[in-house]
């Protein structure tokens, strides 16, 4: 028996070992969509739906339409820390409507109701789920982003962002005091480098981990990426209060996995291989001479 124990180790040693890979749920990075408005483009893989948030209710300088739009990035558009974009980007705004010019986004929005949200089911998978995008302020776009989930479509959660990537410029902050920014974790474009202020930047790799055991098999999960701050907090990546009147977001690359899981059939494959081993090992233990 003790000549088997080298392939029962040997066995579980290999199922440990086995490759595993990460399960996309949804992924969006908008190269399948014409460069045209666009407020719900569907996701370049897997499943779910994408939409904007807060566009059409305040008035910057007036109530506009929500007119969210797939453009191709272009190198004027490299900010402050050199990175750039030349694929198809989402870009969220208003634009003027029956009542005048209009841009959508308002310092007057509670927190955590404009940004963009990413709605797909995790049907048949577990925690954890991982979510990762890249951001783009511009120069007059709001400095302050957070990230949201839900496990059933009402209530939403603040979760820890970590940068990655090339995320020089933006900093990761937690709020414990201000009642114009949320109670919890946010990100912020808003430092000043060498006297100058931050302005325009793409900011990729951003990923936060969730770890609820509510969001397992959950047909209602969901995050959002949303205005960490209102009011007086409510400032521009230059620094200065948020002018109502211009200024927008842009997302690329936004994914939502799965826990990594072995590949289908490798356990299989495994177990077979390794019972052939015991059944070989107590054949030839079996007809070993017996000792003197």
């Amino acid at each position: 028996m003790t000549r088997l124990l080298p392939l029962a180790c040997a066995c579980t040693l290999g199922l440990a070992a086995v490759p595993a890979f990460a399960q996309t749920i949804a992924d969006w990075n908008f190269n399948n969509d014409a460069a045209a408005v666009n407020n719900s483009p569907a996701p370049s893989s897997g499943s779910g739906t994408a939409s904007s948030l807060g566009m059409n209710l305040y008035g910057t300088p007036n109530v506009g339409v929500t007119t969210d739009d797939v453009l191709v990035g272009t190198s004027g558009d490299t900010g402050a820390n050199g990175v750039a974009d030349l694929t198809n980007v989402w870009r969220i705004r208003a634009q003027a409507g029956s009542n005048g010019a209009a841009n959508g986004w308002s310092s007057q929005a509670a927190i955590g109701t404009q940004g963009a949200q990413f709605s797909a089911s995790t049907a048949g998978v577990t925690t954890p789920i991982t979510v990762s995008f890249d951001w783009y302020a511009t120069t007059q776009g709001e400095a302050n982003l957070q990230l949201e989930y839900t496990t059933n479509g009402t209530t939403w959660k603040n979760v820890a962002l970590t940068l990655g990537g090339s995320d020089s410029g933006l900093k990761v902050l937690t709020n414990s005091s201000s009642a114009n920014t949320v109670l919890g974790s946010y990100v912020s474009d808003n430092v000043k480098a060498n006297g100058s202020a931050a302005g325009q930047d793409w900011f990729t790799g951003l990923t936060a981990t969730i770890t609820d055991p509510n969001a397992d098999n959950d047909a209602s999960f969901a995050i959002r990426l949303v205005n960490a701050s209102t009011g007086a907090d409510d400032v521009s990546t230059q620094g200065t209060a948020l002018n109502n009147t211009s200024g927008n977001w842009r997302f690329d690359n936004v994914s939502i996995t799965a826990a990594a899981v072995p590949e289908p059939g490798t356990y299989s494959l495994m177990l077979v291989g390794c019972c052939a081993l015991v059944v070989l090992g107590r054949r030839k233990h079996g007809s070993a001479p017996a000792a003197a």
